[in-house]
This record gives C-alpha cells, structure tokens and sequence, in this order.
C-alpha cells in the first residue's frame, strides 16, 4: 500500500511537472506570436507611423475634436501614446470624472483606430435626470495600419500630488503604507484595485510602480523619495513590487502594463527627483545588491509572468560605479547608451529584454534635462534631447514639459512636432538611426498585441463608460483593513502606552492639522488634502454623542498649523482687531448687537476673526494636543510649526500629553523631539482609511501591527539589524516524508533504511519584526555525534521566504546523532535525534528552555516554537525569558572506557593495516617467493582488511557488540580482515 502510494504521489508530481512545463511552453509561443505579428504589422507601416510609435505625449484638456490639438498629433503625426495628467487639465473635477475620462479616452482610441471622429450624438437623460454619456460611434472605416494608443497616467496612491485621478475611484495607499504591513498579499490586494479600475477607465499604461530602495532616509532633503518608496530593505521592496505587479495584471485582466520606475534606483540619489540630474556613487556589485535588487525581482528573477513587468521608466541619474569618474558632462543613464546597454546585458535582463521587455524614458522636458544640456537656461535642444534618449536604449520616448522652463503649451507643441518631423526626415537618410527606431517600434507594437490578446478591433480597444460605476469605488474595505494593518506605534512601548491612553472623558482635545491644499483642474476649487476637521469628525463619529459618548463636540478644538505658528510667532496680522478677547467667537461673520443713540438696536458685521485668536485659550486648557503631521518642506509656509512648537513651548508641552499622527514618513522628527511626545504613531498616508486607524489608535482599537520599512534615526531603529533573525526564536525542524513536512516525536519516531537520504526543512525563521527573514539568510546545520562527541557543520544553505532545506545522507553505520539549526544569533532550534542501528529512527524533539534568572520578576517562557514579534517597532525589544538549552549529560565512566575519537579510530586502522602488511611481506620472504607474488600477498591482505573495517563501519549485520570495544575494534576488525585476505591468497 505504501508503495502504490508513493507511486501515485510520484505520478502527480510528474502530471504537475508536464503542466507547469506545458504552461511555460505556451506562454512563450504567445510572445512569439505576438513577435511575428507585430514584425507582420511593422512591415505595413509607413516611416511617419513607425516613427509617431515612439512618441508618449502630453496635451491640455479634457475633451477632444477633430480640429484639436491632440487630434492633430494623433490623425496627422501617429503618436504612439499619450500621457493623462491633472496639471493638463486632463481629468474633470466632478464626481462623474471617471466616467467622462473612460468617453474620453474611447474618443482618443477612435481617432487612433478609425479616423477624425464621427458627429457627436446629444446626451441621453434618464427620468431623474442622471446623464448617460454615450460609447463612442462604431468605426465606418478602419485606417490602413490602426494600433491603438498607449494611454497612460501615474497612480501611486495616497492623493496628491502623485494620484493623477482624486475623485470617483477607490482612494489607495502609498507604498510606504503598503510596505508597512510587511503583508506582501496586502500589495497584491491594491495592485488588484487599481488595475481594475484603471483598466475600466481605458488607462493601459501604468507608470509605476516606484522600486526605489529608501536605503538612508534623508528627511531634509528634497531629494527624499518619502512615502514613494515600498521601503528600504532591497528584498523587501522586490517582495512587495511582485505582488503590486501581480495585483495590476490580475485586476486589469492583463489590459495595464506595468512600468516599474526609477531604473536602475534612485533611492541614493543626492538631488531632487525631475530637478537636477543626481550622482549614485556606488558600484555596479553595490547596485546589484540594493538599487538593482527589486527590478531584479520582476524582470529576470520573476516567479511568473504575472509578476513580470511589461517595461522599465529610466531614471535622470548618474551612476559612478559603471560610468567610471562622474563629471558634470557625464550624460545621466537615461541618455548613456553604453551604461544603459551595460545594465540590460546582466543576466537578470537579458532574456526579459530581448523578450520585449519595454524601456521608456522619464519625461523628457522636466529642469534636470534641461538644466544637463544647457547649464544657462537659455536654450532647450528638443530634437538632440529626443535622439539621445533614444540611441540611448529608450523606446518610448514620453515628452512631457517639452519647452524651456516658464513657456506655455504652445512652445512644447511645436517642439514636440518639430520632433517628430526631424525624426521621420532623419529615418530616411540614416541607416542606424532607422534600425533603431524600427526596434523599438516592434517592442512598442509587440507590448500593445500583448495588452489586447493581439486584437485591435475597436470593439476589443473600447470600453464601455455605463460600466465604469460598477467597477470602481468599490476597494474601501480593503484599504481600511490595510490601514490598521500599516499603523505603527513608534514610541512609547506598548507597556508604556498603556499607560497613557486612551483619552478619558472630559478631557480637552486640541488638534493641528497641517492644512494643504491642490486642485483636480485649473477650473476647480481648492480642496485640502487633509481637512483640518478630519480628526474632529472621525472622532465624533465613532465617539461622540451619537457612538459611546466617550467624547462631547466641546471638548475638541480643531486648528491649521498657519494657526499655531500665527500663536508662536506672534503674527500681527492673526490679531488684527483690539476687540476683547470675551467678545470674540471663532465664527467668520459673526454679529454682534450694537445700541444705537434712539435706543433700537442694529445688526453691524464684525471683522473675520482668525481663528488663530483662540490657540492661546484652547491650549491653556488642553489635555491633549494631537499634530496630524505631513512632511516638512521648506517651500511650504508653517510646515515646520510642529518643530517651533516643541522647541518654543516646553512649558505647554509638560503640561499636557503631546501625540503626533504622521500621515507621511515616519523620520522628520529627531530624538529630543521624539522624547518629548507622549506617544507617536506613524501612519504613512492621509487618505481616509488612515485618518479612521489613527483615531481607533488614540482610543486603544487598533492592534497597531505595523512596523516601518524604513530607517528611524530618532528612535535608533535600523532596518538592517531588525530584519535579521531574531534571537529569542526557537527554529522549528521538520523531517519531509513524501513532500509533507512532518515533525515525530520521540514517543512515535518515524523509521528510514540507513543510508537514505533525508529532506531536512526548516519552519519559517522570523525577524526581530516577526516577519520572515529576506531570501538568502544562511542557515548553518550542524550535526552532532552522541556517541564519539564531535560536531560539525553537515551544510549551509540559503533560505526562502524564510525556510531552508538541506538534503541530509543518513549515516550507513551505527550511531546517535544529533542535528540542530542556527543562523545569525538565533542559536536554538529544535532537534533532530537520529538513532541507526540495523533500522533508523528519527524523531524532533524541542529543547526545554531555562529563564533567565532575573531577581525582582518571575518569568515564565513560552514553550511554543512560534516567535511572537515584539509590539514595538524599535530595534530594542522587550525584554524577554532567554531559551537556555540544557547541556547533556555524559557518563564519565562510560566516556573513559567507550567513547573514543576519530583520530583513534583512523590509528588503530592504520596499525591493522601496517601490522597485516608487514606479516604479508614477512610471510613472502620466509618462503623465498619472487616480488610480484610478495607483492600479491601483501596487497590480499590489505584487501581483507579494508573489507572487514568497511563492514564495521557501515554498521552491517554483526558488529554491534564490536561497539564496545572503542577504537580497539577499529584494530582487531582491520588484523582480522587481513588474516583472512593473507589466508585467501594461499
């Protein structure tokens, strides 16, 4: 029975095997297709439309006709893309902007595909009134090459500024956020979103997201990519990039591309990102293992294809290590031809590469590149820009803010068709220039086939705009999840916080808001991007009178940090009128009854009162006071009041209990800044999902699980040390028995054949985080021999996600072994205890654990082998009970008569074999034989011995009570099989 199983267990693997074989096979006969096809279509296509593929372009506003613009440089320059931008005016303000974009987009889609647009039809109302915007006409007629547009747009999450859509779609994390969860299924999760979304809107082009490793934050520096970043552990951030990437594809139903950006890294770069070309000074070894890693990790190195990205977005830096010696002449990579090629030659590269992995340039027009090819400002060479970037390596070339700085859209439009024009004149009379922009023509044709299962039909491009309601909004509940998954308690410890919170009742809440604010449009309204009222309105609502009545309306006051800084700073104009102060409310507008000389009473308007006026009173008595913090900027006014405030005010800030909420990256504060606060949160994002975790968090109602994926300097956590193993875990051991990990205890161990070979396995090593360990953390097998007392490392092998297995031969002779694990500082693990006699028995055993003696306090270990993490994010962890292993204890009496070591073992076998030697010879010459019969002799004798010493060795049927002998039977088994052999030969 057991054999009939094992051979059904054999047959799946085989089956499963043929598949995942059969599956690769397919998959790679689609991107041959799709290859032959797209070379098919390129060689249909005139110059002017194999050079307009090349071209992403911006372009002012949200509607389209056939006289426009942008229609222009579809229908008469065969753009290959364009990019959809909120600073262009490409997205509407009103709640119904989704749907408008996804008519708007088909419309672009139609003039690429079919030709000038069609008369438009009037919009259909319902009975109440609703709009129902119409799709777009069926084509009447299809032009010659039709390839549909690249239509792109940028969707990192978090709001502005780098969320190009604010209304109408699921509001999603920033990938701070998402990496704080440490949940790689969490990423997934949001990738799913946004691909759904965007794809039902007609965006097909994701520029994002960010694999940037934030190695060292630098938190006054503009050149700090902040919450941009997954995090700042290499491995990490490729985790969570996978799973983003995999999200996306899933989601949209392979209908998005992903681009991942910045490559090759940026997160070492010394100069603001767009605004000046910065320098990595690293080389290319340092590269592959931190800036390279993640991109690694969804090109070459990916799982599937799902977690493959379509292209890369090159970034505007200069890379010492593999440029040689940086100079203000060196060209950043994004225009390096040899540098570029020298990064897409690695291995991990290569074959995704020249699989159509697509390459598309940052854009093109921002300060940094203009600033590279002219230092003065004066001039903005667009045609020379566009080539370089192209011969470069790039293939898309995205041509955004294509004019020197401060000239209007106009000067970028005539740039842009100047370019092209230059380009087409160029592909007649240059040769290379033709090949290469016939190559990446085909990568650019070939990525669209894969995106629309190599269909271009409009009815396969269109979307359908009445279902994009049903689509979207519709993440919420998962972002909330993720958002008490993200929070994290900075400090104090949980010991202490307990302490402290949550807020009692009747106590004075005074809350500051760093107020912000940006537009969807140039013709809308300015909305904040943190209300000054979130907080308020979160807490009376799950709260106040209407929830628990822990919290009444008059107990909170809510201002801007311009409030408190107008209060610290004492501001003339936040005090204009000399009204006292008993007579003033914090209503704008108020009136106040003024008596009139005949003794009737007029309504006179009082000044707008600032709100500023009444800081001084709300803090005066306040019990709390709560910073909902952004990021510090310099060329944002009041910022810094936070800072001011701490430093200014220490007599407020003893009197009352001090919480800061980041909605941003969790390092703008220092470690006397820090120490002053009762308790800080980090919360990496200011959607709404974050502003309701960190409102539970001040009530004690969120499990604060997070922990920061980047380095705190003010609390002295350090990413590299906290993702090491954690040395308070106890390493699980398993025993693989047909593909099952299994764990038998002494009582009922499991029996093998000597000589087998055993799947050793881990369970999953944790970190100091409880997260598991990056792939590739060593783990050290050591086996140790009861019986003779040596020890030795039997392997080391690399983990992943977080377990490592080692293929262990069992020993063919008698014995008591012993194998643990370590790795790092983790020293204890579980044991694995091998007894081989004529049958093997192996069975796990867990070591019993010692507290360590500690005189004031009691401490009781936990006996389980599952590390539970640490609540705070710090890289100094509460105190916990130390696993002491017992040593064992040996019989000395025994330990003097039986257990010899191995290099007894090897001499009492030596002198067998000399002693057997030296009677063969003896015995040969008493009887005068010749010296190839001496010869003969001599080496019978050596044979039988080394049989016999074989035979003991290997633990064969027999020898057992040899055992008890020591190394004295390695020299009796030896003399005896060399008796034998010396009697064989006569």
């Amino acid at each position: 029975m057991n054999r009939l199983y094992r051979a059904f267990l054999l047959t799946l693997l085989l089956f499963g095997l043929l598949l995942i074989n059969s599956s690769k096979d397919a998959i790679a006969q689609d991107e041959q297709d799709y290859l032959n096809e797209a070379r098919s279509l390129l060689a249909q296509m005139t110059p002017e439309e194999r050079v307009g593929q090349l071209f992403l372009v911006t372009f002012i506003g949200d509607t389209v006709t056939n006289d426009s613009d942008i229609a222009d440089l579809i229908l008469n320059y065969n753009i290959g893309g364009i990019s959809i931008l909120s600073k262009n005016d490409n997205i509407g303000g009103s709640n119904n902007a989704p749907v408008q974009l996804a008519e708007f987009i088909n419309d672009l889609q139609f003039l690429s595909l079919n030709g000038p647009l069609l008369e438009e039809e009037g919009i259909e109302e319902t009975e109440s009134g609703d709009q129902i915007i119409p799709s777009p006409t069926p084509a009447i007629e299809s032009s010659g090459n039709p390839v549909p547009l690249f239509i792109a747009t940028v969707h990192e999450g978090d709001g502005p500024p780098y969320t190009q859509i604010l209304h109408g779609l699921t509001e999603l994390p920033n990938p701070m956020a998402i990496g704080a969860t440490w949940q790689p299924e969490q990423s997934k999760t949001i990738g799913e979103i946004a691909g759904k979304e965007l794809s039902s809107l007609g965006v097909n082009l994701l520029l994002g997201p960010s694999l940037d490793v934030l190695e060292s934050p630098q938190p006054f520096s503009p050149s700090d990519l902040g919450t941009r970043s997954f995090g700042g552990d290499p491995f990490w951030v490729g985790i969570m990039g996978q799973s983003y990437t995999v999200g996306i594809h899933e989601g949209s139903e392979g209908r998005v591309a992903v681009i991942a950006k910045h490559f090759p890294g940026y997160g070492s770069s010394d100069r603001p990102i767009n605004e000046e070309v910065g320098t990595v000074r690293k080389s290319l070894e340092q590269l592959k293992q931190i800036e390279l890693a993640p991109f690694f990790s969804v090109t070459g190195d990916a799982i599937d294809p799902l977690s493959t990205v379509d292209g890369l977005l090159t970034a505007h830096v200069r890379y010492q290590g593999f440029q040689g010696n940086i100079r203000a002449t060196t060209a950043p990579v994004s225009f390096d031809p040899q540098a570029l090629t020298t990064l897409l030659e690695l291995p991990q590269f290569a074959e995704w590469r020249q699989n159509g992995g697509l390459i598309v340039s940052d854009e093109l027009g921002v300060r940094a590149v203009q600033r590279f090819f002219d230092g003065t400002g004066q001039e903005f060479p667009h045609r020379q820009v566009a080539k370089d970037a192209l011969l470069a390596g790039n293939d898309l070339l995205y041509l955004s803010q294509f004019a020197l700085a401060g000239r209007n859209y106009n000067s970028q439009l005539a740039n842009m068709k100047d370019t092209i024009i230059w380009f087409q004149e160029k592909y007649e009379t240059d040769q290379t220039f033709q090949q290469r922009i016939d190559e990446a023509a085909l990568t650019i044709i070939q990525q669209k086939l894969k995106l629309y299962d190599g269909n271009f039909e409009p009815e396969n491009v269109f979307v359908d705009p009445l279902k994009v309601p049903e689509v979207i909004n519709q993440g919420q509940s998962s972002v909330f999840d993720l958002a008490q998954d993200a929070i994290t308690l900075i400090a104090p410890s949980q010991a202490d916080l307990d302490d402290q919170l949550p807020i009692g009742v009747n106590e004075r809440i005074v809350i500051f808001t760093d107020l912000r604010e940006s537009r969807q449009c140039s013709a809308c309204e300015e909305e904040p991007w943190l209300d000054v009222q979130a907080l308020e309105s979160r807490m009376l609502a799950l709260y106040g009178p209407q929830a628990s009545a822990q919290v009444q309306p008059d107990q909170i006051s809510s201002f801007s940090f311009k409030h408190l800084n107008d209060f610290l700073l004492a501001r003339p104009e936040a005090f204009p009128s000399p009204t006292p102060f008993s007579e003033l409310t914090p209503s704008a507008g108020s009136f106040i009854a003024t008596p009139t000389p005949e003794g009737l009473q007029t309504v006179e308007p009082t000044p707008t009162i600032s709100p500023s006026i009444f800081v001084p009173a709300a803090l005066e008595t306040a019990n709390w006071i709560i910073f909902a913090m952004l990021r510090p900027d310099a060329n944002v006014p009041d910022s810094d009041a936070i800072n001011i405030f701490l430093k200014e005010r220490p007599d407020i800030v003893r009197n009352a209990n001090i919480v800061v909420l980041a909605f941003n990256a969790p390092y703008f504060l220092d470690t006397t800044e820090i120490s002053s606060l009762s308790t800080y949160y980090g919360l990496y994002s200011k959607i709404d999902p974050f502003v309701d975790a960190a409102v539970r968090a001040l009530f004690q109602e969120s499990p604060l699980s997070g922990r920061s994926p980047v380095n705190i300097e003010g609390i002295r956590y350090d990413l590299f040390e906290v993702t090491k193993p954690d040395p308070e875990q106890v390493i699980e051991l398993f025993i693989v028995d047909d593909g099952v990990p299994k764990s038998p205890p002494s009582q009922a161990p499991l029996e093998v054949r000597p000589g087998a070979t055993l799947r050793l396995q881990t369970g999953v090593i944790v970190d100091r985080n409880g997260n598991p360990v990056p792939d590739g953390t060593p783990v050290q097998f050591i086996q140790q021999d009861r019986i003779q007392g040596f020890v030795n490392v039997i392997g080391e092998q690399p983990t992943l996600n977080g377990i490592a297995n080692l293929d262990y031969l069992l020993e063919a002779r008698s014995g008591n072994f012993r194998i643990t694990a370590t790795t790092g500082e983790a020293r204890a693990s579980q044991e694995i205890d091998i007894v081989i006699g004529e049958n093997a028995v192996v069975s796990v055993n867990t070591p019993t654990p010692a507290p360590t003696q500690i005189p004031t306090t009691t401490l009781t270990p936990s006996p389980t082998t599952t590390t539970t993490p640490s609540p705070q994010p710090t890289s100094t962890l509460t105190p916990r009970p130390t696993a002491t292993l017992e040593p064992e204890t040996l019989n000395p009496e025994k330990e003097d008569t039986t257990v010899f070591g191995e290099v007894q073992m090897l001499l009492g076998f030596g002198l067998g074999l000399l002693a057997t030697g030296g009677a063969g010879y003896a015995i040969s010459r008493t009887e005068h034989n010749n010296l190839p019969v001496i010869v003969r002799c001599i080496l019978w004798g050596i044979l039988g011995a080394l049989i016999a010493y074989n035979y003991f060795m290997l633990g064969l049927p027999g020898t057992t009570w040899l055992e008890s002998l020591g190394s004295w039977a390695a020299l009796l088994i030896t003399l005896f099989g060399g008796v034998v052999g010396l009697l064989l030969h006569r």
